[in-house]
């Protein structure tokens, strides 16, 4: 069976950094809704790579 490895990066605003749960629930849930390949997929992994004035949040999906 091959399994696979997804990445999806986004980009969190600093000031909107308090809501981050809400945040990232609603990435998770939105790119669902944008490709529903997704429904087979798990949320296997979160990172965050902090900038000057947003954080990039890599989310990782696994099959």
């Amino acid at each position: 069976m091959t399994k696979e490895l997804l990445t999806i990066n986004r980009y969190l605003e600093l000031d909107d950094s308090v809501h981050l749960i809400e945040e990232l629930r609603y990435f998770v849930k939105r790119a669902k809704e944008l490709n529903p390949r997704l429904e087979k997929y798990q949320l296997f992994d979160i990172g965050f790579k902090p900038r000057q004035n947003f954080i990039l949040v890599k989310l990782y999906f696994y099959y």
